[in-house]
């Protein structure tokens, strides 16, 4: 294989600069997932907790301070 046979954008990782890509790449990559995770779960977490389960919570933290 020769020297051309890297892809097209594909930097050398000896060359300085190219961890501060990988670092802008992985930033891009986190507001993405944090943006998609939002748009899925962002209702569900607004959703009032049930009161049975509020109760057992309350009940189980009463139970371990005795």
């Amino acid at each position: 294989m020769g020297k051309n046979d890297r892809k097209r954008g594909e930097t050398d990782p000896a060359k300085p600069g190219s961890e501060q890509e990988g670092k802008e790449v992985d930033q891009a990559f986190d507001v993405w997932l944090r943006r998609g995770l939002h748009q899925l779960y962002d209702t569900v977490a607004r959703e009032p907790i049930p009161e049975d389960l509020l109760r057992l919570i309350e009940e189980d933290r009463t139970s371990e301070k005795k």
